[in-house]
């Protein structure tokens, strides 16, 4: 009664799979241009380690160029860190009275006093700092009090913090970084309450600077942010116009649950008025790498880089040296593994890769949107056969609906909703089109396993291949920038692990009859529902429930981005190995859980196995396909590494599968051969 418009669905599912993959296409190719990987060291603590360990500044920087450094972060100077090194002096009003009467300081009004170097000696950082001195704390309360023999400045409040507030970035310090052929990464902090002479003082100091490569903000807040609402707008795009004028991208450093980052006040807009010209940074934190030996570390950064799009590895450093190196060489061994990695990968090392501010063709997006909208259609049909008046009423509500959303609406809410129904869709259609495959086929008697191999491996590629366009789809519709650098991210990621096992099972027991009958109307719902609660449990029945739901556990703890389940060491292991020798390792749910159980499932069917197993069997089934479509939705990791992924997790789950049923077999031929032997005896 319905197949005029149940074609008209499956022509347009095709039509908007030809505009996924264009857009796909078009999505790839922006991605493998981004592929120059950046490995930043902060230069004071590699400065400080490295002269522990013995070593002068050239040869230091020069270990860490052969261990594939190409950058390193400078912050902001405070007064104690160049007293500590010998630049400069700060004493309190007292101290000069009793212990310093060589400095001749008279104008006793001042409660601290910095001096410089004597006249003669190389000063490169006296200057600077007192420019920031007057910038932080006032110019009436930073004054110049002597060019004599020693420069002293004489600064005014009891502030016993003073040693410890970031004063602003040195350009002396910055030269040597890029003196040595490095990039310099810039790490400010904000001013309190900023004012525009603020920021303009601090990227007058950055023009100073040479090979400035991004700026990467410290603290709770970026740079121009102030709490005024009235004054923040006005400040942030002022920031950003400078860094616009400038070509500095904005590096933000990735949230300790890999999903967006560290938060920010202002980080948002401010990554809006830059055009989105960012990167992501995969910075572990120091209390993490003390737990994990440097090839563990080692592989972390590298799977940041390849599945996350991190763009700029930020190194922390070991406290600790390994047995037999020091702690230089402990620290640098790791980042030289993640290097010799990036580079057999065929990545680069040097400035970080920036995005371009990519946004698929609104026209392709339209039609893509519209014919997903026909797939929801298709698949409600699959569980609800409806007329052809009716679907064609959906359908266009449907394309209606996706075409102002493509065209017209804002925001990321149109392409999360259509996203989540893709995710959806497929895997249902994926399995229930291989059901009605089999329900045709009204098997009487029961199939040999060759048979089960046979038409397993087919029904897989098929409904791998329904799944896979799903995924496409969600590939398409969700590759923007703003997805990309997850600005804006797939949301409802449990949901779509869960609602395509409720659509299957609500279509299994329309298909085929569990305890005895089908359920085509709510009477039978009801009749299924009053026969189900009464049936008797026994003790392994509630062992088998309590096994299920422990995995029901683990499932849907073990997907999102939330602290859920954690992961073994053995699964560790096992994902290590897989990602060193694949190039993208597939997901336990596809070739573990999901594609196996589509070979028992065609087993269950075809050697007439009970039904409630059968049941069990296909919804385990939807887990696989399922994820393969949920995997395009982590838009951040490139499309062809999920589609390598899928493809991956489908030929391994294939393999697994296979043995799997083959070991079947070899133990029912056994067990019968013995069964027979034992009968013959007597």
């Amino acid at each position: 009664m319905n197949k005029r418009s149940m074609l008209a669905m499956i022509l347009a599912v095709f039509i908007g799979l030809v505009c996924a993959l264009g857009m796909c296409v078009q999505r790839n190719a922006i991605e493998n241009e981004s592929t120059t990987v950046e490995q930043a060291m902060d230069y004071d603590a590699i400065v400080v380690m490295a002269r522990n360990d013995g070593y002068d500044l050239d040869t230091a920087l020069q270990m860490c160029r052969d261990a594939g450094v190409t950058s390193f972060t400078i912050y902001d100077t405070t007064l104690n860190k160049l007293t500590q090194r010998g630049e400069l002096s700060l004493v309190t009003k007292l101290g000069a009275d009793l212990y310093y009467p060589q400095f001749g300081i008279t104008d006793k009004s001042y409660d601290y006093y910095l001096i410089g170097k004597p006249q003669g000696q190389t000063d490169l950082y006296f200057d600077e700092v007192v420019s920031d001195l007057k910038t932080r704390l006032g110019d009436d309360k930073v004054k110049i009090m002597s060019h004599g023999p020693y420069r002293i400045v004489g600064i005014q409040g009891v502030m016993p913090g003073l040693g410890d507030v970031n004063l602003g970035i040195l350009s002396a310090d910055a030269k040597t970084i890029s003196d040595h052929g490095f990039h310099v990464i810039l790490r400010p902090t904000n001013y309190s309450n900023p004012t525009k002479e603020q920021v303009a003082h601090f990227f007058d100091r950055v023009d100073q600077i040479k090979n400035v490569s991004g700026i990467m903000f410290v603290g709770k807040e970026v740079l121009g942010y102030t709490p005024v609402n009235a004054e923040r707008k006005t400040m942030l795009d002022y920031t950003a116009d400078n860094l616009n004028d400038r070509d500095i991208p904005f590096y933000m450093i990735e949230s300790v649950n890999q999903l967006q980052y560290n938060q920010q006040d202002g980080m948002y807009d401010l990554a809006g008025l830059v055009h989105y010209r960012t990167a992501r940074v995969y910075a572990m934190a120091k209390e993490e790498l003390e737990k994990i030996t440097p090839e563990e570390a080692a592989m972390r950064f590298y799977i940041s880089d390849l599945e996350r799009n991190a763009r700029v590895n930020l190194y922390p450093l070991y406290k600790k040296p390994l047995h037999g190196m020091n702690l230089t060489q402990t620290n640098l061994s790791y980042v030289k593994m993640v290097s010799q990695k990036l580079t057999d990968r065929g990545y680069t090392l040097g400035r970080a890769s920036i995005m371009p501010a990519y946004y698929p063709n609104r026209l392709l997006l339209a039609i893509t949107a519209a014919a997903a909208a026909c797939g929801f259609v298709f698949v409600l049909n699959l569980l609800l056969p409806l007329t052809d008046r009716k679907n064609y009423i959906l359908m266009g509500l449907g394309i209606v609906c996706a075409v102002i959303g493509a065209i017209v609406a804002k925001g990321a809410l149109f392409l999360q909703v259509w996203a989540i129904g893709c995710a959806t869709a497929a895997p249902t259609a994926a399995i229930l089109l291989a059901l009605d495959h089999w329900k045709k086929m009204k098997i009487t008697k029961k199939l040999g396993y060759g048979r089960v191999v046979r038409d397993g491996t087919i029904g897989l590629f098929f409904a791998v291949a329904v799944a896979m366009i799903g995924g496409l789809y969600i590939a398409a519709m969700l590759g923007n920038i703003r997805f990309f650098m997850e600005f804006d991210f797939y949301r409802g990621v449990k949901l779509t692990f869960i609602l395509p096992l409720i659509l299957v099972a609500i279509g299994y027991l329309r298909r085929f009859p569990l305890m005895g009958q089908t359920i085509a109307s709510p009477e039978d719902l009801k009749v299924f529902v009053k026969d189900f609660l009464n049936i008797p449990i026994k003790m392994g029945t509630i062992l088998i429930l309590a096994v299920l739901a422990l995995a029901g556990v683990i499932f849907v703890g073990r997907s999102g981005h939330t602290a859920g389940v954690p992961v073994p060491g053995v699964e560790v292991a096992m994902r290590r190995f897989l990602e060193n020798v694949l190039y993208a390792r597939p997901r336990e749910k596809e070739f573990l859980i999901g594609h196996p159980a589509f070979y028992l499932m065609v087993a269950a069917l075809y050697r007439k196995w009970p039904q409630l197993l059968h049941f069990f069997l296909v919804i385990a089934a939807a887990i696989g396909v399922g994820s393969m479509v949920e995997t395009f939705a982590h838009i951040r990791t490139p499309f062809l590494m999920s589609f390598i992924r899928g493809i991956n997790g489908w030929v391994t789950g294939m393999v697994i599968g296979i043995g799997l049923i083959i070991a079947i077999a070899i133990v029912s031929y056994v067990t019968t051969w013995l069964g027979k032997q034992v009968a013959h005896r007597d």
